[in-house]
């Protein structure tokens, strides 16, 4: 039987093999947090993912969200910012960062980047997560396969 680890890393490089983003360690995405500059951070999930757990300071985006709302929306904020975006394990992030990479550009982002392994590697490291109600230790599983990327909190 695979860990959700092992399962999680095979997701990895599935999306790492079919998508061009640039990736961002979990860690190194701490660090910035904690950093006197924290990123933007784009979480690329549905409301019920994003309402059950998200890394505090996300803003949540729709997964469809194309180049032109995306731009309409966020580029007063990004100009100068790294940003990071991230859904469960990279896929749907992955896809919106190609759809707004160019946008991003133009609203004089700093950076745009994906981050590797999503909340599930963010949540199976013992990162913090939050709900509306403050620190949590649940997470959305998307779905019961995709769930087996996680590993459970005690």
């Amino acid at each position: 039987m695979f860990g959700s680890d092992r399962l999680l890393d095979g997701a990895i490089m599935m999306i790492e093999r079919t998508h061009r983003t640039e990736n961002l360690a979990t860690d190194e995405l701490a660090a910035m947090l904690a950093g006197p500059a924290p990123p933007l951070l784009f979480d690329i999930r549905k409301a019920e993912e994003y309402g059950k757990s998200h890394i505090e300071t996300a803003i949540r985006i729709e997964p469809d969200t194309g180049p032109d709302d995306f731009a309409a929306r966020y580029a007063a904020i990004m100009a100068g910012r790294d940003t990071v975006f991230y859904c469960s394990v990279g896929q749907r992030s992955s896809e919106l960062l190609e759809r707004v990479e160019s946008a991003c550009g133009k609203a004089g982002a700093k950076s745009c980047r994906n981050l590797r392994g999503g909340i599930f590697r963010w949540y199976n490291e013992g990162r913090p997560v939050v709900d509306a109600l403050g620190p949590t230790d649940d997470i959305h599983g998307f779905d019961p396969i995709w769930a087996m990327m996680v590993a459970r909190r005690r």
